[in-house]
C-alpha cells in the first residue's frame, strides 16, 4: 500500500468512528470500543485520530456533547439544565457543568440567559430601560409584528415533510468557516471526481447536500460534510466516506438568494418561525439541498433546500 492509499484509509477509519460518536454520544465511547471499530489498535487509534482531526478522542467526544447541550440550550427553553446534561451524554450535572464552563467559561444557565438577552436585542444595563425592552418585544410577539429584516423571511415558501432515511458519500471537514465558498467547491470537486467514473452521478436524482455537524463557533468555524445521494450503501475510501441521512419530519425551505442570505433565513427560522408554527428543532443534522450551479444564475443566486429537523412541541 502506498503512502497515499495509507492516509485515504486513516481518514476512511477516522471518519467511520466521528460517525459513531455523533450518533452515540449517550454510550460509553470508550477507547477500546471506538479503536475495534476503526481497526486499529488503542495507541495507533488515539494517534491516528489526533493526526487526523488535531485534538484528542476524549477532546472530540467532550466538544461533541456541548456542542448538542449548546443546541438544547439554544432551541428548546423548556428543557431544564438536568434533562440536557443526560441529553447530551454526561453521566451527571456536575461533571456537565464543569465541562461547560471549562469550554464557555460560565455555567449552563449563565449562558443561556446571556443568548436569551443577546437574541432579543437587550443590551442596555438600566433596569428600567431593559423592561421597557422586553415589554416592547413581547409586545411585538404577541401581535404578530416583524421588523424590516423578520418581514422578508415571512415570504419563505416551507413545506412539512417526513423522509425515509437516505445513504450519501461524503467528503468531511472537520474545521471550516461557514462562509468559505470556495474551500466547500474543492471538497464538492473531491467528490464528484470521485463518483462520476463510477456512474453515482445521475441529475436530477442525485442530491448534492451540505450537511452542518455542528454550530458555528464565535469565529464562524463548524464541521460539515459536502454529499452525493447514492441508491443504495456505497463502500468509501479514504477521504470519501459514507453514512446515512436521518429519516423523520423536516421543514423544507426554497430559497434562491446569495448564500448570506440563506444564513439570515436559518436565524429567522429558529428565532420566530419555530415558535409560530407549533413545532421545535430536533437534534438531527439539518442540510442543505442545492439545486443549481450558482455560476449559471443570471444572478449569481444559489437556489437551495434548506432542510430542517423538527418535531411537535
Amino acid at each position: 500500500m502506498t503512502r497515499e492509499e495509507s492516509i485515504k484509509e486513516y481518514y476512511f477509519r477516522i471518519n467511520r468512528s466521528i460517525d459513531y460518536i455523533k450518533e452515540n454520544l449517550g454510550e460509553e465511547l470508550s477507547l477500546e470500543k471506538l479503536a475495534s471499530l476503526s481497526s486499529f489498535s488503542k495507541f495507533h487509534y488515539h494517534r491516528i485520530f489526533k493526526s487526523v482531526t488535531g485534538i484528542t478522542v476524549n477532546e472530540f467526544v467532550k466538544n461533541a456533547k456541548i456542542e448538542r447541550a449548546l443546541f438544547f440550550l439554544m432551541n428548546n427553553q423548556s428543557k431544564t439544565i438536568n434533562e440536557i446534561a443526560a441529553d447530551s451524554g454526561f453521566l451527571s450535572i456536575s461533571s456537565f457543568s464543569r465541562s461547560f464552563r471549562e469550554a464557555r467559561g460560565v455555567t449552563p444557565t449563565e449562558w443561556r440567559e446571556s443568548f436569551k438577552k443577546s437574541n432579543i436585542g437587550i443590551t442596555d444595563s438600566n433596569i428600567g430601560q431593559m423592561q421597557d425592552k422586553i415589554q416592547d418585544y413581547l409586545a411585538l410577539k404577541l401581535n404578530n409584528l416583524k421588523n424590516n429584516q423578520m418581514s422578508e423571511e415571512v415570504k419563505l415558501d416551507f413545506e412539512i415533510k417526513k423522509l425515509e432515511e437516505f445513504n450519501v458519500i461524503y467528503v468531511r471537514n472537520l474545521n471550516i468557516h461557514q462562509h468559505d465558498s470556495e474551500a466547500f467547491g474543492q471538497m464538492f470537486e473531491k467528490l464528484f471526481s470521485w463518483a462520476a467514473p463510477r456512474n453515482l452521478i445521475n441529475f436530477p436524482d442525485t442530491k448534492a447536500l451540505t450537511v452542518y455537524r455542528s454550530n458555528a463557533n464565535l469565529s464562524g468555524m463548524l464541521q460539515a460534510d459536502v454529499c452525493l445521494s447514492v441508491p443504495e450503501k456505497i463502500s468509501g475510501e479514504g477521504l470519501i466516506g459514507n453514512t446515512v441521512i436521518s429519516g423523520g419530519l423536516y421543514a423544507i425551505f426554497h430559497k434562491e438568494a446569495p448564500m448570506s442570505d440563506c444564513f439570515k433565513t436559518w436565524n429567522y427560522i429558529y428565532d420566530v418561525w419555530f415558535e409560530e408554527n407549533g413545532y421545535q428543532p430536533d437534534n438531527r443534522n439539518f442540510f442543505l439541498s442545492h439545486l443549481n450551479d450558482p455560476k449559471t444564475h443570471p444572478q449569481n443566486f444559489h437556489i437551495i433546500d434548506i432542510y430542517i429537523p423538527i418535531k411537535l412541541l
